[in-house]
């Protein structure tokens, strides 16, 4: 990977010079995260994302270690944390970087403590720190983690743009979040603070008592940028190239946000500035753990969270046996998970019936989860359709990201108008909803003995397409639709237990429409420990085979390579230990529709995000949010975890991810996007970057392909579909047009 590097660098120092002057035209700058060093060529830098990732990593460390002092096995815990916890962090870090882009707060001097805005900007770092404890005491996680975000950015601006290093302080300033701790004033706005410089480096440009160390007789300042608000004569600039107050009197600039003399007048200063900002971080975090206590802190990053137990249940009077098999498999989950180290999780139930849905019961006590369960009633019921959609809309809002959710129903939606924005929830959570389905939708509801257990009226048949959209759903959220019966429920929910067990990762996720025999093929490396198979449909013919060509057809004999379990609607297939890694492949016949979905127990997986040059006021690699536009390029940022676990560090040690490839929904490949690392982050992840040109017009899903020291081949696929949108709204913002002339560099 440091040869990737290193080519990424010399590509970079190609096209970055004409970009920067592309830069220096009005209304531009760029963001504060790992593309600032890719732009401003300085790879040393430490950015906003680094300074706060490092942050909420340690006091995370801190605190389980703190909790576990008695076990004595706290160490490389970080490989525990879990696909949750980096991707909580990544909200965190989404927000503070988001400063920087909204048009309500990148111009705002008071967000980034310019312009000798200090005392308004003091106010808003108390109110983000209040609405912050404030949301992880009401369980409001991602509330909580959108403020702190804000909260960060602010503070650590704070250090890059003050003349608080320049004073020589060695500690942080506690009086920001702390009022009764004593405050420096701030400079009056017809007090010069600086002194004339003509070079891109100024050293000792601030007037002597900006700089000076006798705490009676010190004053803050910060630098004003641009011409919003205007710069009084003798006061400071924000300075470097894109900062159009530089030459004004006094002219230079004292910003510290990186180390390219370029756009940082005080860049010689750029790593006290930023250890002051990680420490005034850390303790944000700490205080912030104190306040919240231990337990709700790690919930706040969902620390070795395992997924979420959801269950989205109908309880009209046909439902008894559902109910009955949800109980028992929720019991069987609970006693599996109190059995093991860590959190039980979070449990969610939603029922629904005709007109009624909810409320949604939502608690960590898997005693009250049960106790929920068991007040469940099968009773009553009208005409076939149910407010399903709704039931599940509210299952969404209240788990949290990454869940599965599991749908135990016999009727189709009655509310399919909310379709839509149960779909766009879903993808934005990444969570997969899939359905347990006790009726057989070529069957009417007469055929079925069902007429007179929900006292419906009609006799008329019912639409073999009612459970289309449950069907949609469940194929872009990456889960499964499985038409069972009575009889089977309980069987078939084992697929509950399988797809909420912890390090569950994805190695295939396919369908197939096909009447002739499809093939498909799976990976296997080093650090897959378990491997089951799912295959929703009925099948005529299932051949499997090893790495090493042995084969075994699953339908009609027992092998020596896996074990299958026969249900109405679902296939449970389970690969024998140990495991061979390699490549391996699956052969099926089908009459009608099949789903493939293969999972393994493993810690490294991926989460990953769109983002698209913007040339706003803070110019930069910024974060698309909900879908990416289709047919125009953008770029594909993966982060992958569990690279430094405690166990898989030693099987793919040094593993290097080299491309992605986009497949469509039956597993064809749309496109291949090379990676290029992008971060020069430590601990147990890497940031990788590839541009995707274009984004294409159907939907896909993203694989990740690689491979570890030993040469073993590694690929994970990211379930959920990304559904690409055809329409580009533009925005014209008035304010920066006005302002045209507003730049800033954020680095740090």
């Amino acid at each position: 990977m440091s040869q990737h590097r290193g080519i990424w660098r010399r590509q970079v120092h190609l096209f970055t010079l004409p970009y920067l002057l592309l830069l220096a035209s009005p209304c531009v700058g760029f963001l504060p995260d790992f593309w600032s060093r890719v732009l401003t060529l300085s790879w040393d830098s430490h950015t906003h994302q680094y300074i706060t990732e490092r942050a909420i990593l340690n006091v995370t460390l801190e605190t389980l270690s703190g909790l576990k002092k008695h076990h004595g096995n706290h160490d490389k815990e970080e490989s525990r944390l879990g696909r949750g916890f980096w991707r909580a962090v990544g909200e965190v870090v989404k927000s503070n970087a988001a400063t920087d882009f909204r048009s309500s707060t990148r111009s705002d001097p008071v967000y980034h403590f310019d312009s000798e805005h200090i005392e308004s900007a003091t106010v808003m770092l108390r109110r983000f720190w209040t609405h912050t404890v404030l949301s992880v005491r009401a369980k409001e996680y991602q509330s909580a983690r959108h403020s702190l975000g804000q909260l960060f950015h602010s503070l650590q601006d704070f250090y890059s743009h003050s003349n608080w290093v320049e004073m020589g302080q060695s500690s942080i300033y506690l009086h920001l979040l702390q009022p009764e701790e004593p405050a420096v004033p701030v400079a009056k706005e017809d007090t010069p603070t600086c002194m004339e410089c003509f070079s891109t480096t100024c050293r000792n440009n601030l007037l002597p008592r900006l700089k000076t160390t006798q705490e009676n007789s010190q004053l803050l300042t910060t630098g004003y940028f641009s011409t919003f608000p205007p710069k009084p004569q003798g006061k400071c600039s924000h300075g470097g190239i894109l900062d159009s107050s530089r030459y004004l009197g006094a002219k230079g600039g004292i910003n510290k946000d990186s180390t390219s003399p370029l756009f940082s007048p005080h860049h010689y200063l750029h790593l006290k500035a930023a250890t002051l900002a990680t420490e005034a971080t850390l303790t944000v975090l700490r205080d912030l753990r104190d306040s919240v206590g231990h337990r709700n802190f790690l919930k706040l990053f969902s620390v070795k969270q395992v997924p979420a137990l959801v269950f989205v249940m109908d309880t009209t009077g046909s439902m008894f046996e559902e109910i009955h098999a949800a109980r028992l498999r929720a019991q069987s989950i609970i006693q599996s998970r109190a059995n093991s180290p860590g959190q039980l999780g979070t449990f969610v139930l939603v029922p629904f019936h005709d007109p009624g849905v909810g409320p949604a019961y939502e608690t960590d006590d898997p005693g009250q989860f049960m106790q929920h369960m068991e007040e469940l009633m099968a009773l009553g019921g009208g005409d076939e359709p149910e407010m399903c959609l709704s039931a599940i809309q509210l299952a969404l809002t209240h788990s949290p990201p990454l869940s599965e959710i599991f749908v135990f129903t016999d009727a189709s939606p009655k509310d399919a108008h909310l379709f839509d924005v149960v779909k766009a929830l879903s993808l934005e959570k990444q969570s997969k909803v899939t359905f347990l389905l006790t009726e057989d939708p070529n069957y009417t509801k007469e055929s079925r003995g069902r007429l007179m257990r929900r006292k419906r009226r009609s006799r008329e048949p019912l639409s073999p397409d009612r459970f289309n959209l449950y069907s949609s759903l469940s194929s872009l959220s990456g889960g499964l639709t499985i038409f069972t019966t009575n009889s089977d429920i309980h069987r078939v929910s084992t697929i509950v237990e399988d797809n909420t067990a912890a390090d569950k990762v994805t190695l295939l996720h396919v369908e197939s429409h096909k009447d002739l025999m499809s093939v498909h093929t799976f990976r296997v490396d080093s650090s897959v420990k378990s491997v089951t198979l799912h295959v929703s449909g009925t099948m005529t013919e299932c051949i499997l085979t090893s790495p090493s060509d042995q084969s075994q057809s699953l339908l009609n004999e027992e092998g020596p390579l896996a074990v299958i379990q026969q249900f109405q609607g679902l296939y449970r297939i389970s690969l024998f230990p140990p495991l061979q890694p390699g490549q391996w492949k699956l052969q099926a016949k089908s009459d009608g529709h099949l789903t493939f979905n293969v999972i393994g127990d493993s810690g490294v997986d991926f989460l990953y995000y769109f983002a698209i040059v913007t040339n706003e006021t803070h110019p930069g690699l910024a974060r698309v949010d909900g879908n990416p536009t289709a047919g125009v390029p953008a770029f594909l940022v993966v982060v992958v975890t569990g690279l430094g676990s405690d166990i898989e560090a030693v099987k793919v040690k040094e593993a290097s991810f080299s491309h992605a490839t986009l497949l469509g929904a039956e597993g064809e490949s749309l496109q291949q996007v090379k990676l290029n690392s992008s971060s020069s982050s430590i601990y147990s992840l890497e940031e990788l970057v590839g541009l995707v040109d274009p984004v294409p017009r159907v939907p896909f899903c993203i694989r990740l392909s690689g491979q570890d020291s030993r040469g073993n081949k590694l690929e994970r696929v990211s379930t959920e579909m990304v559904e690409p949108t055809h329409i580009q709204i533009q925005i014209s913002d008035t304010l920066a047009l006005m302002l045209c002339s507003y730049r800033r560099v954020k680095v740090f």
